[in-house]
Parts: C-alpha cells; sequence; structure tokens
C-alpha cells in the first residue's frame, strides 16, 4: 500500500485499427478522461482545484506548452470525474529518436479571491494544443504563455498546495497506440497489477470501479498519412502546388520547351526537398509519395501518350532518383496507389476518433 503516483499502465484493451510504426505513422495525445479524488479529512481548507497541464518535447526543446483545463470546486470523498476531452497535441510524426514528457498537474487552493472564474473557466478554452513542428510555434508558446501568466496568477491569489503532478515520459521508439494512465492517491492504497479499456470506460480487471484514486486517461491517436488537404498548410507544400500549377499552364511547342519544362520541373522538387526537411512536420514517405503524385500529373502533361505507354520499363536518371525517391515510373506509380489508400485509411480514422470524442 502506498501514497503518490503510480507509474504508467497500459491497460489491456482492443487491439488499435492503425498500429503506431516510427517512420511511417503519425500520432497525436488526447486527454481522454481525468478523475480527481481527494479523501475527507486531507487538505480541510481546501475549497477549489485546478487541472492543468505542460507538455515538453524534443519537437520543440527548451519550450514548454501549458494549459488550463479545469477549474472547479472541490468535492471531498467523492470521485469526480473533470469532463475533460482535449488535444495535448497536433499530428507529430512518429519517429525513433523523438520523446514527450507530459505533466498533469492537480493543484488546490484554500481561499477564495478566485471565485469568480470558477463558472466562467470551461468559456475561456485556454488550452494550447499545438503541432509543435509548425513555424507558428513562437504563437503557440506566446499563447502558452499566457496561460502559464493566469496559472500562476490564481495560485498566488490563494494558498495552494500542489497534490500531485501525474507524468508520462513518452518515447516515441518504445509508444503504441492506444490508451495510458497514471493513478495517484493521498491515502494508502494498492494499486492494481492490470488496468483494462472497455468502450472507452477505465476500470481494474473484472470491471471494478477506480472509486479511491485519482487518474489521467491518455489516449495516443495514430494516423498513417495526414493527406493533401494539410499539406498545403504547409510552406513546401504550397511550393508544390504553385510549381506543379506553372507547369500545367505552360505552352509546349517542341522538344526544347519540354525539356526546359521537366528541367524547371526538378529544380524546383529539389527546392521542395530542401523545405520539407527543415520543417520536419510531415514524415519522409509522406513527402515522398505526394511529389510522387504531383509527378505522375507532370508527366501526363509533358509526355507523349507513346512515351506513357511505356512508361515503369526503364529507370529514372540518377538525379530524378534522388529527388523523387523511386527508381522507376512503375515504383512511384505503386507509391501514389498506396498513398491513396492510406489517405483513405486516415479519413476513416479522424471520423471514428471525432465519433468517440462526442461520446
Amino acid at each position: 500500500m502506498s501514497t503518490g503516483v503510480s507509474h504508467h499502465y497500459y491497460p489491456l484493451q482492443d487491439n488499435p485499427e492503425c498500429p503506431l510504426v516510427c517512420g511511417d505513422s503519425y500520432f497525436r495525445l488526447k486527454i481522454h478522461d481525468a478523475q480527481a479524488f481527494f479523501p475527507a479529512g486531507i487538505l480541510k481548507q481546501a475549497k477549489f482545484l485546478l487541472f492543468s497541464s505542460s507538455v515538453e518535447s524534443s519537437f520543440s526543446p527548451g519550450h514548454a506548452i501549458q494549459s488550463l483545463h479545469k477549474l472547479t470546486t472541490l468535492k471531498k470523498n467523492i470521485p469526480c470525474r473533470l469532463g475533460v476531452n482535449t488535444n495535448l497535441t497536433g499530428w507529430l510524426p512518429a519517429r525513433e529518436t523523438d520523446s514527450i514528457r507530459l505533466t498533469l498537474n492537480y493543484t488546490v487552493t484554500q481561499d477564495t479571491p478566485i471565485k469568480t472564474l470558477v463558472d466562467t473557466m470551461e468559456q475561456l478554452k485556454l488550452e494550447a494544443a499545438v503541432s509543435l513542428t509548425r513555424p507558428d510555434i513562437a504563437v503557440a508558446i506566446k499563447v502558452s504563455q499566457i496561460a502559464g501568466h493566469l496559472l500562476s496568477h490564481l495560485l498566488q491569489e490563494g494558498r495552494q498546495t500542489e497534490v500531485f503532478p501525474l507524468i508520462l515520459d513518452l518515447n516515441l521508439a518504445d509508444l503504441k497506440s492506444g490508451y495510458y494512465v497514471v493513478l495517484g492517491t493521498l491515502t494508502d492504497e494498492i494499486y492494481p497489477n492490470n488496468l483494462e479499456m472497455k468502450r472507452g470506460k477505465l476500470a481494474m480487471q473484472g470491471g471494478h470501479e477506480l472509486s479511491r484514486f485519482s487518474y489521467i486517461v491518455i489516449h495516443v491517436q495514430t494516423l498513417k498519412r495526414r493527406g493533401l488537404e494539410a499539406v498545403r498548410e504547409e510552406a513546401w507544400g504550397e511550393l508544390l502546388q504553385m510549381c506543379k500549377d506553372e507547369v500545367l499552364n505552360v505552352i509546349i511547342r517542341d522538344e526544347d520547351d519540354r525539356r526546359e519544362a521537366f528541367l524547371q520541373w526538378l529544380n524546383n522538387l529539389k527546392q521542395v526537398r530542401v523545405m520539407a526537411r527543415k520543417e520536419r512536420s510531415f514524415l519522409e514517405r509522406e513527402v515522398a509519395a505526394t511529389i510522387a503524385e504531383a509527378q505522375t500529373i507532370i508527366e501526363q502533361k509533358l509526355l507523349s501518350s507513346t512515351t506513357l505507354q511505356a512508361g515503369g520499363l526503364e529507370d529514372y536518371p540518377d538525379e530524378w532518383q534522388e529527388t523523387l525517391g523511386y527508381r522507376t515510373p512503375q515504383e512511384l506509380s505503386r507509391a501514389v496507389r498506396d498513398y491513396k489508400d492510406a489517405v483513405e485509411l486516415s479519413e476513416h480514422l479522424l471520423q471514428r476518433y471525432e465519433l468517440d470524442s462526442n461520446q
């Protein structure tokens, strides 16, 4: 029996529809459920509970994204579901070398100067769920700093006690899609050996409720690909679209025009590649597949029907292979088909996640 905070659990649960594979999928971290339990006789003067989070990651080293999630009247001896169901990150590429630390804080205050905020906290919506890799991270950090300053102000207004932080250190090399759980308690309790998730609800094995614990349930959601709509929101995606439109609008009068258009397209693709590597917000495989799809459209514009019918029989020149990431037109066409299938699966998963969050 012990007080404090448990290790993180990976409960018994259904096999995920889309496993997390480093280098071949994206992930997003979401608070699926949270409970607070404070027994009577402890923290006697406490009146309010503040639930907040901090996200630190190798995607944005040195910057902790802080969020305020709940400010509510403290209930004693009653397990209180906090009703928090919000994203802690945007969609991030899963790479083995990256890591994330989540800190979920339960803080109680003893005085009442913050009482006027209790009824309006849910309307403030100061969550700072961000992608952590996009160029607008500076704006997100500023929002996070505002949330952090407000948190500090609230805590200074009343005598406060940080009850316990629930911490998850997640290395991408070991991360799995599905649900993770951390428990916390102020009284001597026997931590369960195993937990289970059934129909989105957390329980001990056998269905017994965790009525004597505070806990946090984090959902690691995954996607295979983010799709062209998300690509176009990135600087490299905008450049790719602009260059593609430029080639599609060019007038081809003779073979010299054709060669010049191909050469310009190749040089533009090299710039797109460099820009995508710097931004790091998309998997290399999706960058390559997006370029491959654009390449297919450009070839249909610039190559003759006879050449297209013979496509796949010859290797691309070395410079094209290096830029495209594929050896033959046949490989490129197969990659485009696989990409479309992966995007279709991801759209299905997004709909599923949306339905789950509304239940």
